[in-house]
């Protein structure tokens, strides 16, 4: 009874703090979107893990949720910025697997390709393990010439632990947040839109 007395106020003020820092996280977050002419929302008003399931990432594991979503435009190209978690397992054995991610839209007619990091194999989704070759510290699944354009155009974040895939003319690309260094989605989001802009034009001409 004891120790049930102490656990139960320790457990109000961890709750209470995490809910600060999520407050303050957010609003940060919504000043920066504002700052740069975006439209923030700390929910997910578009439903993002039913939406755009095609993707690999968004549609493994269990319990999806996507949180502070960014949208609007950047270098005219129609962008969605958000924080994504999913659970793998059940129970005692059930781990949370968190990233930072982008939807860009390319707005030109590209082929399918997967491309998943090698930094993060540990948690590749099993659709992911299927490899048709390596990249740079890709391993990909599509054709070998836009794998290797793909990787030397996305080289500045390779050893951040960047994954990306290319599905229905939309560019994802997603960064591990539990990484020493993880990042918000703020702090790459000029590096995403110019590797989706370099990508679009490389493959248009």
């Amino acid at each position: 009874m004891a120790i049930l007395t102490l656990a139960l106020p320790a457990a109000a003020v961890s709750f209470v703090v995490m809910g600060v820092r999520q407050t303050r996280h957010a609003r940060r977050l919504a000043r920066q979107a504002d700052e740069r002419g975006l439209h923030f929302d700390s929910g997910d008003p578009y439903d993002i893990p039913e939406r755009y399931r095609r993707f690999t990432l968004l549609s493994c594991g269990h319990s999806p949720r996507a949180t502070n979503v960014t949208h609007g435009r950047l270098d005219s190209l129609p962008l969605r910025a958000f924080e994504f978690r999913y659970e793998i397992g059940h129970g005692p054995r059930r781990t949370t697997c968190r990233y930072s991610a982008v939807i860009v839209d390319l707005q030109s007619d590209v082929e399918d390709l997967l491309m998943w990091n090698q930094s993060d194999a540990q948690q590749a989704p099993l659709e992911a393990r299927k490899v048709d070759g390596q990249a740079g510290l890709w391993s990909y699944q599509g054709r070998m010439h836009p794998a290797e354009r793909l990787a030397r155009i996305a080289d500045s974040l390779a050893e951040e632990g960047l994954s990306l895939q290319v599905r229905g003319g939309e560019l994802l690309l997603s960064l591990p947040a539990e990484r020493p260094r993880g990042k918000d989605y703020f702090t790459w989001l000029d590096e995403a839109i110019q590797i989706a802009s370099s990508f679009a034009a490389d493959e248009a001409s």
